[in-house]
């Protein structure tokens, strides 16, 4: 280790290259920012692969895997006639809500990896679908994620930055916990930042038409994830000819248009026919769609109608209050010393925010703007670097500052591997979230395998059960684990929930109605699943003798 000299701890002039940059006060010789950010990508990987199965299955991964295996054993049946238009129709008209390339990644993975899945949980997924196998595509992409958001940190704040906000990510319990789930929200927040990032990058080289074009390509993969890529073109429009100019910037985002748009187009055979009204309805579908409900301090309320201050308290109270601190020390010195590239990802993060504070549907806790805690890492690796540098000479210090650091982990062992419901310390943890009416659970993921192995134990083979609540058709006959099938019971909708002998309940409870009140109200406790003290999944019998179903 080499300390800095008082030269390398200054910053560049705002007017330098460099202009706001913090200098690395540290290096080690067999650590370049490359090797901590490869590092960091692989631990990141490692450990979600290690806790892949944890998770109960959610409600959005079928829809999302089912399509992905349809594209690849469409694919691999037809050749080169995937493209004709008669099986583009088929291939796609069923879930053309979203773009296919995150159900591609789900897809590829779900069926490359479905031997492990075979092995490792005891034979065959009995529904087909394999979501714990393309689970995969999210754990290798939060690797990418989280190696590059390292590396870029590494490369404007040094080592320091690299380390923090590369362990930051990872110690994010909701953005750790997305990357166990085989849905398209990991896709989004990694390919919204990097788009984010490229295109930010290019604009301050030396040759940003160039760069641009590179980034648009970003952009396209984005577009061809989510609806989320559409709120790039403002937000980089604005910084465009902020940085260069009218005449310089309007080229130069007209090439990063031009680039995106042609990879959304090609990558989304759907829109090759009939692209106009295709495209049109597909748009619509950002604001034509069913509602659905959220429960916000103790009160129901309808997406488009919960309060403005929603996606702000959300951001606020998932995310370890150490690394807030640390995100607002960066903050501030961004503030004084005038960097413009930091100052651009917080206006990015606050346009988000403030985009899910009108009336556009917000549900589902922090789910829909997830793509705002990568660029949150990035500052919180400025102040840690900040604060990194300026306790150079006491080395008590910076052994503290790595305590402070490490321990923003606990929250995230604690709750594992329910992290989507995880609170800080800011409102109490999941008690205080308890306490206040927030929503302790929005997927069925603590519906794991734990839980449901108990049920097969306690239950009588054949018995009737349910799942409650449902939010999609066949939700419990997909959620039912291999013990279940075994003793021949298929865990229902909850529609029979009035029937059953045996219902599984989660703490969605914006959707709980009668007869599941009743249940939990008189039904007799069998096995729960909780964190913190608080239940979060349950196994309720009800106290009557029950009769196994005529098989």
């Amino acid at each position: 280790m080499k300390l800095a000299t008082r030269d390398d701890l200054a910053s560049v002039g705002p007017a330098g290259h460099n202009a706001g940059m913090i200098r690395p006060v540290w290096s080690v010789s067999t650590w370049s920012t490359r090797q901590i950010a490869a590092s960091l990508g692989l631990l990141a990987g490692l450990l979600v692969i290690l806790t892949l199965a944890d998770p109960g299955i959610t409600v959005d991964e079928p829809l999302d895997v089912r399509p992905g295996r349809n594209y690849v054993s469409t694919l691999r049946a037809t050749g080169l006639g995937f493209f004709r238009r008669d099986v583009i129709e088929r291939v796609y008209a069923d879930n053309k809500e979203h773009p296919p390339l995150g159900r591609w990644l789900l897809g590829i993975a779900s069926t490359i990896f479905e031997p492990m899945e075979i092995l490792l949980l005891g034979g065959p997924d009995p529904v087909g679908i394999y979501v714990v196998a393309g689970r995969v595509a999210p754990a290798m992409v939060f690797a990418l994620l989280v190696a590059f958001v390292a590396g870029e940190s590494g490369r404007r704040f040094g080592p320091a930055g690299a380390w923090s906000s590369g362990f930051a990510l990872i110690a994010m319990p909701r953005v750790f916990a997305h990357a166990h789930i085989g849905a398209l929200d990991l896709f989004i927040a990694a390919a919204w930042c990097v788009a984010l990032v490229t295109a930010d990058r290019a604009i301050e080289s030396g040759r940003p038409i160039r760069g641009m074009a590179l980034a648009g390509l970003f952009w396209g993969l984005t577009l061809l994830v989510k609806i989320h890529a559409w709120l790039l073109p403002p937000i980089l429009l604005i910084r465009t000819l902020g940085k260069l100019g009218v005449k310089r910037g309007v080229g130069a985002f007209t090439v990063w248009t031009i680039v995106g748009l042609a990879v959304f187009f090609v990558g989304w055979p759907w829109l090759w026919f009939d692209p106009i009204t295709r495209l049109m309805a597909y748009l619509g579908t950002g604001v034509e769609r069913t509602s659905i409900y959220v429960e916000y301090f103790g009160q129901v309320y309808r997406d488009r109608d919960v309060p403005w201050h929603f996606p702000w308290f959300y951001f606020a109270v998932t995310v370890p209050v150490g690394l807030h601190v640390f995100g607002i020390v960066g903050l501030v010195g961004a503030i004084r010393e005038r960097d413009g590239r930091t100052l651009f990802l917080v206006a990015a993060i606050v346009a988000v925010l403030g985009l899910f504070s009108t009336n556009v549907p917000v549900y589902d806790g922090e789910r829909l703007f997830l793509l705002v805690f990568p660029l949150w890492a990035l500052v919180i690796g400025r102040g840690f670097a900040r604060l990194w540098a300026r306790c150079a000479t006491a080395r008590r210090f910076r052994v503290g500052l790595s305590a402070l650091l490490l321990c923003q982990m606990v929250g995230l062992i604690l709750i594992h591997p329910f992290g989507l419901s995880y609170y800080n310390l800011l409102v109490g943890g999941l008690p205080g979230a308890e306490r206040m009416g927030l929503e302790l659970a929005y997927w069925s993921e603590s519906v794991d395998q734990v839980l449901l192995d108990r049920l097969a134990i306690e239950a009588v083979a054949g018995s009737s059960a349910c799942l409650a609540p449902t939010l999609a058709p066949d939700q419990g006959k997909i959620v039912t684990g291999r013990s279940l099938v075994k003793r021949r019971i298929v865990l229902g909708d909850e529609s029979g929930a009035d029937r059953a002998g045996w219902v599984v309940v989660y703490r969605r409870s914006a959707y709980w109605k009668e007869p599941v009140l009743g249940i939990l109200r008189e039904g007799e406790i069998v096995s729960s699943r909780s964190r913190q003290g608080v239940w979060l999944s349950r196994v309720m019998r009800r106290r009557i003798r029950e009769t196994p179903s005529v098989q």
